[in-house]
């Protein structure tokens, strides 16, 4: 190799290596939608607080907030329902996704909000697939499971037990105040369902799905969690409920208890699914709640997929 050629293939090189360099040590993108409500506020937070990464917060206009805004974060608003939106130009180059948004994300929400909340889900995962997202993280609920909660002879739940979906409470006053989560953990398998048939189809976005328990808005405190299922101020209004026979609520109780995630677990939980390695066109779907001692969810799948423990336990 003369000189000449020698010089040029040690700067063609050196540039390469200066690109890769550039590439590596550059900040990620972390799109999170709805961004501004209970955990889409505390993961950003989380996320911000090491300072290596740029978040962007999807959000629709009707439910901005900026006073819950992360110091550092960018809002884009948008209607998620509109496929064809100017939102999605701000998935366009970033490194990955995390979706919260539901019109309404608790288990009283109607099958019209759950109608729109899959195409929600649906437009942001084909969005992020058609602009090559690398990772694809989804909120998922322990919802699909709760059918579980009246079948005690199955002892644990694992991600491969067939989904049962709806919490129905043996307390029919509460039921009226926060539903049966049929429709809602409708919308969260129909989008599961989505992301396993995503996952098959590219090599450039992968999938990681978590059933997550409950989080609580603010401090999120075992000793604030209801036999109602729901926090007060998201539960129908209902009148005339009259005089009833007292219902005994300790299996209600006991199942929402053992359904508890903790705010330290949750931004472990999905910090870790950001990361983790995942097999090829394989979608990852584990149970995502704290280490409640007596609880019938395994969290085996969930340590093994995402490498992290939960800390936290609800009766300790």
């Amino acid at each position: 190799m003369s000189l000449k050629a020698a010089v040029a293939a040690a700067a063609a090189a050196a540039a390469a290596a200066g690109a890769l360099y550039a590439y590596r040590s550059r900040k990620r993108t972390i799109v999170i939608t709805g961004g501004c409500g209970n955990l889409g506020v505390k993961l950003a937070t989380h996320l911000l607080s090491a300072g290596e990464v740029n978040v962007v917060l999807l959000e629709h206009p009707d439910y901005f907030d900026e006073s819950r805004v992360p110091r550092g974060a960018k809002v884009v608003l948008g209607d998620l329902s509109d496929g064809g939106g100017a939102w999605k130009r701000a998935i366009r180059g970033a490194d990955s996704l995390v979706h919260f948004s539901a019109v309404n994300p608790y288990p009283n929400a109607s099958w019209e909000e759950c109608a729109a909340s899959m195409s929600h889900t649906f437009n942001v995962f084909l969005a992020a697939v058609e602009s090559r997202v690398r990772r694809v993280v989804f909120a998922s609920s322990n919802h699909v499971m709760g059918g579980y909660k009246d079948l005690p002879e199955i002892t644990r739940i694992t991600p491969t037990t067939p989904p049962n979906c709806g919490t129905f409470l043996l307390n029919l006053e509460n039921q009226k105040k926060s539903g049966n989560a049929v429709a809602y953990a409708s919308a969260k398998l129909a989008g599961e369902q989505l992301a396993r048939a995503l996952a098959c189809t590219t090599d450039r976005t992968s999938f990681v799905v978590l059933r997550i328990g409950w989080c609580q808005p603010g401090e999120n405190l075992p000793s604030t969690l209801n036999p109602a299922g729901s926090p007060l101020q998201y539960q129908n209004k209902v009148e005339g409920l009259g005089e009833s026979k007292a219902t005994d609520d300790s299996i209600d109780v006991n199942w929402f208890t053992s359904m508890w995630l903790s705010n330290g677990d949750f931004v472990r939980y999905f910090s870790a699914a950001l990361r983790a390695r995942t097999p090829p066109r394989e979608m990852v779907l584990v149970n995502a709640m704290s280490c409640n001692s007596g609880m019938r969810w395994s969290l085996n799948e969930t340590e093994a997929a995402l490498g992290v423990k939960a800390q936290d336990n609800s009766r300790k």
